[in-house]
């Protein structure tokens, strides 16, 4: 099954002010990541290198274009593919959210339904030992449906707050993905899952682990 590669962060409206959440966004610019997927045995399986281009953005939406290129597990390229991931600026704290899921489609343009309280990352959250619920509806338009089908339900849940050490926080909980097509649910994926922060660079790693124990990482390449 193929899985998207898109995922975490909120960007303001210009003029509004902008908090160390509300800049997020800004701080996947340029960046490359490297996602590995291994098997319950830890043995790994594939990987990508995730490269993410200049962010345009405006009043009017967010576009980011990521080129991923795949390998197997004894390093030979198995493809490789450009996205085009787009927007509205008042929901791409989400967009952080699914960023480690996208790739291997093409053109993808977002539509995200947020619920009237609460954000992904609420202010302060720092300075919290555990986090509120958190679940949106999100639409894919173009390109492949991919996993998501082309509605979806994306929920966190039982949410920690931790520091593993000096300057990395640690968000940790579960994290629940629910694919519609014509209203009818072809798919759930539930997966343990933690991100590391580092404060100027923002996610640094993410984990997410399936019930039969398979997991994939995503890292930044510094």
């Amino acid at each position: 099954m193929s899985i998207l590669t898109c995922f975490l962060f909120l960007l303001p409206l210009l003029g509004f002010a902008q908090s160390e959440e509300g800049m997020l966004i800004y701080q996947i610019d340029g960046n490359r990541y490297c996602r590995k997927n291994y098997d319950g045995n830890n043995k790994l399986t594939s990987y990508q290198s995730i490269e993410v281009g200049s962010l345009k953005t405006s009043a009017e939406k967010v576009e980011a274009k990521l080129t991923v290129i795949t390998y197997d597990e004894k390093d030979n390229m198995k493809g490789a593919s450009q996205t085009v991931i787009t927007c509205d600026p008042k929901a791409s704290e989400v967009m952080m959210g699914i960023f480690p899921f996208a790739g291997g489609a093409t053109n993808k343009s977002l539509k995200i339904e947020l619920p009237k309280n609460g954000t992904l990352y609420p202010k302060g959250w720092r300075e919290k030992t555990a986090l509120e619920d958190y679940t949106f509806q999100l639409n894919f338009e173009g390109g492949a449906a991919g996993f998501f089908g082309t509605e979806s339900s994306v929920s966190f849940t039982g949410r920690k707050v931790s520091q593993p050490k000096e300057g990395v926080f640690r968000i940790a909980g579960k994290m629940t993905l629910k694919a519609y097509i014509l209203g009818i649910k072809i798919s759930t994926i539930k997966y343990d899952y933690s991100e590391d922060f580092e404060k100027n660079t923002g996610i640094v790693r993410q984990k997410f682990t399936e019930g039969n124990g398979n997991y994939f990482t995503v890292e930044i390449k510094k």
